[in-house]
């Protein structure tokens, strides 16, 4: 006789079938659910576009987020060919049968343009409205040079090795900097280029040689560009550099702790340097090279010149962070000390007696 407690096996198996039921229909709409999506594919590219650029436009992120994000917008294959210097950079550049190797040139600056030769190889732009372009930024006459990055030369300075930095030119010759003078060199570099002109704009032709005689002791390293000679003065290489006033504000924007980068504009004034794009004669892409020139020059586009490049905006209805709208704008510059014919014909000589003076030295 079975116990009163027993229950029939029937009703074992009774109440579990609709548990299983929801079960099996709660994983079957999990895996619905899960199930991977198809891949989008990129729509088709409907324009073509070369780009010729120096290699600070890559390093720096400005590519990615100006270059690439234009091409994705408007559907265009992008083609960016990088190179190390300015120089490297012209003598790929050709046009055969009226028709060039590429659309536009990035990095091109108002040192090594004050050659006029090295113009040729671009189309002068009336078409393209400069309007926003602020009054200060250094203009071709021949609209040939679209702007897109300024800044005035400074001292850029280590607070901490330095509480009191040069204040003028002929502080920096003081043998307290023995060895911890960062440069650029002039041949290769428009930063170094601008740093000779500089000289030459404030001393003249001899009194620059006697400058760069007294200097040479406190220089401690060339470096190939801008960014590379910031990167050593932040590790502690070296104490000083001549570079962009702008860099502090750049510096407290993502390195808050290394607030004691600093700049200083001697007494002596300044010199604008300034980045341009160009269209190439013969470009086979004309339209899309415009519209990514216009691009280039718009307000939203020019944040990314402080954030990337750590110079200001020529746009001038950009608008600043709190620490580049306190970066000196207005300064007194010698940029209109020298011309086009006087830089020409005298150039390969200044270049010379720097290399003698200067690339001559020992570990350098």
């Amino acid at each position: 006789m079975r116990s009163s407690r027993e229950t029939p096996r029937r009703n074992n198996l009774l109440p579990k079938r609709p548990a299983c039921l929801a079960a099996l229909i709660l994983a079957l709409a999990l895996t619905a659910c899960h199930q991977p999506e198809p891949e989008q594919q990129k729509p088709e590219p409907t324009s073509s576009l070369t780009i010729f650029a120096l290699r600070h436009i890559r390093s720096s992120g400005f590519e990615r987020v100006v270059l690439k994000d234009f091409a994705a917008q408007n559907k265009t294959a992008l083609e960016v060919v990088i190179f190390p210097d300015l120089p490297s950079l012209l003598d790929s550049l050709s046009v055969s049968d009226s028709l060039a190797n590429a659309d536009i040139v990035l990095g091109l600056d108002n040192s090594f343009t004050l050659a006029d030769t090295i113009l040729e190889p671009f189309e002068a732009l009336p078409e393209l409205s400069l309007a926003r372009i602020s009054h200060e930024v250094p203009r071709d006459p021949d609209r040939r040079l679209i702007p897109y990055a300024t800044a005035n030369l400074a001292f850029i300075y280590d607070s901490r090795k330095f509480p009191d930095p040069p204040k003028s030119f002929g502080e920096l010759q003081d043998d307290r900097y023995l060895s911890q003078l960062a440069l650029c060199d002039p041949a290769t570099s428009g930063l170094g280029r601008g740093s000779l002109l500089w000289t030459i704009a404030l001393f003249g032709d001899r009194g620059y040689e006697q400058l760069w005689g007294s200097l040479r002791k406190n220089v401690r390293k060339l470096y190939p560009d801008h960014s590379e000679c910031l990167s050593a003065l932040r590790r502690g290489d070296c104490g000083l550099m001549i570079g962009y006033n702008s860099v502090p504000a750049w510096i407290n924007e993502f390195y808050p702790s290394e607030s004691h980068i600093r700049a200083v504009i001697p007494e002596e004034g300044s010199w604008r340097y300034t980045e341009y794009a160009a269209l190439c004669a013969g470009a086979p892409n004309r339209a899309t090279a415009l519209k990514f020139l216009e691009r280039l020059i718009s307000a939203e586009a020019q944040q990314f010149v402080m954030y990337k490049l750590a110079m200001m905006p020529v746009n001038g209805r950009t608008i600043l962070s709190r620490g580049f709208a306190r970066v000196p704008w207005s300064v007194y510059t010698v940029n209109d000390r020298l011309n086009r014919y006087e830089v020409k014909q005298n150039l390969p000589l200044w270049l010379q007696n720097w290399d003698r003076l200067i690339n001559g030295l020992p570990l350098l």
